[in-house]
């Protein structure tokens, strides 16, 4: 579908575009005339924006659910609860209008696995993006305009915006999290993306509804950044969360042990868990999303209610969201999420593995639910590596040479992999970017990505590893190389096949299964020698904004699988923490940092983008099997406006916009 972004969006309105070239100009809105293709009908827009194309929202209309509490005077009238009428978002929906009412089941595997398709309960962020992330757009914000040099961006909230208690939404609550919550003593820091050129970003009040965002360096990623996971969400409700913090009520500590928590510390952050994600646990917490957490029941199950002071409407003026409820079904055991897809008790559901199905397409008639394959905006379905900081040290000086994982590399037989693992449906491959990033080149697919132990053996021996007479290689210490390889995803086939292909080069390796609360603390602690993990991330705007797989550390900030902590708090404080990295990765930390110091879509940054990609290809820090492979969900038939096939996957359906589902008879 073609569109004229001028028309589609208006003034307000920024987009950011896949392969805009270097014509683009880094001003305060991004308002293009190139005409871009949308994968679906979805798009969001300021009510004044959309009209002022020509065409007039009707009078807003409520969910009937509504309507009795309105009429006895215990919720305020629809139109006190959305903001002011030209600051209320409209949202086309992406196949039709939708209808009020029903319940929707989806599952999670543990209380700490994301448990959605399109983060269904927490669409709410700064900024959004429309389904393939061709367009960024203002989301909880109003207008998000960016300076021509960079260096700040002003964000405009919504006027008359309400959290899901009814209290204003304001610029107070951008700066409590600034400036009360994010590294502030012994709370959480603040997430990478809002420390820039080293320093935290320096938010300064305009009036109520607007903050001016200052930054240490140029930062043309902000917009991007705002538009995905936590670090989006750069705001938190004063008024609430102020009770259980130190610096605003005298009895915070009282509270917290009267909670029976350690401190109030450990009490602040279990209330604010939540705004994002799902892992909330403060029913009353109020929230910006379409649905409000109002249970969770003995089993773990988690139920969500619609948000009454929703800030959205369709482009025929009815509130969203459409669906009353949301319930997230806490099941562990695979088998059972597939029975529960088969016998309709999920309406959509995914963790599954491409071995599944056979199964889920048999079923799919019976179960009035189809099987989506989604494909992969990824290098590699999964990938593997070794902790170059374990704390083994003999251990860590194995891994940190080269060409040990590139041995661990070649040893690895990807088309078996691939036939018996994936079913034929992936692509034998290095791990990296997928073949249509613009950032991938020919050689990185195959990268050290040949079966040959007889070469995988040469390096190994180069290196001094020989072997014993039982076929181990002995370590520089004289013990035996043996590593356990960590596996908290639930890739034990796979992980199996890979400690196969290692022990027969003489490392002797055995799968270790665990909890992803288990192995978090393992990293944390320096425990883990090797695991595998999920190989997103890679997309090209997601990893502009977050590029945890191309620098120190390698994986979350909170969850390091690569190592490398050390080396990251040591950039972020220019040197005043942390341990200063070996020079290759102190200089892939300064490549990392000015290619997002880089316009997006200028020449430099296409430059820029494959070095810091190729870098990391060549240094073997992350080794993939098979790639390209599509991810398997199911979804009920009667669940309307869900993505289809078109929609790539990126960062777990980002682009899902829950908000306007629906169900039909």
């Amino acid at each position: 579908m073609k569109t004229t972004i001028r028309r589609l969006l208006g003034a307000a309105t920024l987009a950011i575009l896949a392969g805009v070239g270097s014509s683009m100009v880094a001003t305060a809105t991004y308002a293009q005339t190139q005409e871009i293709a949308l994968v679906d009908q979805f798009m969001a827009w300021n009510l004044d924006d959309y009209e002022a194309a020509g065409t007039k929202v009707p009078d807003f209309k409520q969910s009937p659910s509504f309507d009795d509490a309105v009429a006895a005077g215990t919720l305020p009238a629809l139109a006190d609860r959305l903001p002011a009428r030209e600051d209320v978002m409209v949202v086309r929906p992406r196949e039709s209008i939708g209808t009020y009412g029903g319940t929707i089941r989806y599952n999670a595997t543990n209380p700490q696995s994301f448990g959605n398709v399109g983060y269904s309960a927490w669409d709410a962020h700064l900024a959004g993006v429309t389904t393939n992330w061709e367009i960024v757009y203002p989301d909880i914000a109003r207008s998000i305009e960016l300076a021509a040099d960079n260096m700040s961006a002003t964000v405009t909230l919504r006027k008359g915006m309400k959290w899901s208690d009814g209290q204003p939404v304001t610029a107070d609550d951008i700066l409590f999290f600034f400036n009360d919550i994010g590294g502030q003593g012994d709370l959480p820091p603040l997430p990478g993306n809002l420390i820039v050129g080293g320093k935290p970003i320096v938010v300064e009040k305009i009036d109520d509804q607007t903050v001016k965002f200052n930054f240490a360096a140029p930062n043309p990623a902000f917009i991007l950044s705002v538009a995905r996971a936590e670090p989006g969400f750069p705001l938190a409700p004063k008024h609430y969360l102020q009770k259980w913090h130190k610096d605003y009520n005298a009895d915070a500590e009282k509270i917290a042990t009267e909670e029976g928590f350690a401190s109030w510390v450990d009490a602040f952050v279990s209330h604010q868990n939540g705004q994002t994600g799902d892992f909330q646990v403060d029913v009353n917490l109020p929230v910006l999303k379409p649905w409000m957490l109002s249970e969770v029941d003995q089993f773990g199950n988690q139920y969500y209610r619609r948000n009454p002071y929703y800030w959205k409407v369709d482009t025929e003026g009815n509130q969203l969201p459409y669906l009353d409820e949301q319930v997230r079904m806490l099941v562990s055991d695979p088998e059972v999420v597939k029975l529960n897809v088969q016998s309709g008790q999920l309406d959509y559901a995914d963790k599954f593995s491409q071995a599944d199905l056979p199964v889920l397409k048999a079923g799919e008639q019976a179960g009035n639910y189809t099987t989506m394959l989604y494909t992969a905006d990824l290098g590699a379905i999964v990938k593997y590596q070794f902790n170059i900081t374990t704390k083994d040290d003999v251990l860590r000086g194995i891994f940190n040479d080269v060409r040990f994982r590139e041995a661990m590399s070649l040893a690895v037989n990807r088309q078996e992999i691939n036939d018996t693992i994936f079913f034929g449906l992936g692509v034998p491959r290095q791990w990296g970017v997928s073949s249509k990033s613009p950032f991938y080149e020919d050689w990185m697919g195959s990268y050290f990505s040949d079966y040959d132990v007889d070469k995988a053996n040469a390096l190994l021996d180069e290196m001094g590893l020989t072997k014993g007479a039982d076929g181990i290689r002995v370590r520089p210490d004289g013990q035996p190389l043996r590593v356990i390889l960590h596996d908290a995803i639930n890739r034990v086939p796979l992980s199996e096949l890979m400690a196969e292909y290692w022990t027969a080069v003489g490392v002797s390796t055995q799968v270790n299964t665990v909890t992803r609360e288990t192995f978090a603390q393992a990293v944390a602690a320096g425990e883990v020698q090797a695991s595998v993990w999920f190989a997103d991330v890679v997309s090209e705007k997601d990893m502009y904004t977050r590029p945890i797989w191309f620098r120190p550390p390698y994986g979350l900030d909170t969850n390091p699988v690569g190592g490398g902590l050390a080396w990251r708090k040591w950039q972020l404080s220019n040197g005043a923490e942390g341990e200063e990295p070996p020079a290759e990765y102190k200089a892939q930390q300064d490549l990392v940092t000015k290619w997002q110091a880089t316009p997006l879509g200028s020449q430099e940054y296409y430059t820029l983008g494959k070095e810091v990609v190729g870098n990391t290809v060549k240094q073997m820090l992350h080794i993939g099997t098979v790639g390209e492979v599509p991810y398997v969900y199911t979804r009920s038939n009667k669940l309307k406006n869900f993505p289809d096939n078109n929609m790539l996957f990126i960062d777990h359906l980002r682009g899902g916009h829950a908000e306007q589902w629906y169900l039909t008879k």
